[in-house]
């Protein structure tokens, strides 16, 4: 599994570059209500672009999966707590 995590991190990885390299064309980026206008290359503003979105989907990954993590956290601790009362109570029976 980790030799094609790698394989496909290497592939996306000489595609970024191959995209990055091949796009050095500028154009003028800017937003309606906006009086600015900044001159960029198209493969910065593609690689921002998708970096933040990359950003964003993790978050809302993360978010997601919140109440989850809660949940096994909550029956972690719950089975820490009854694996406590076996051993007291294997303790009091050996005591009798």
């Amino acid at each position: 599994m980790k030799v094609l995590n790698f394989i496909f991190t290497c592939i996306v990885l000489f595609l970024t570059i191959s995209f990055a390299i091949s796009n050095k064309q500028t154009y003028e980026l800017t937003l309606w209500p906006f009086p600015f206008s900044m001159e960029l290359p198209i493969s910065f503003s593609v690689l921002v672009f998708s970096l933040a979105f990359f950003i964003l989907g993790g978050a809302y990954a993360w978010l997601i999966t919140l109440p989850v993590r809660a949940e096994r956290f909550h029956l972690s601790r719950q089975v820490k707590d009854l694996n406590k009362q076996i051993d007291e109570l294997k303790s009091q029976s050996t005591k009798d």
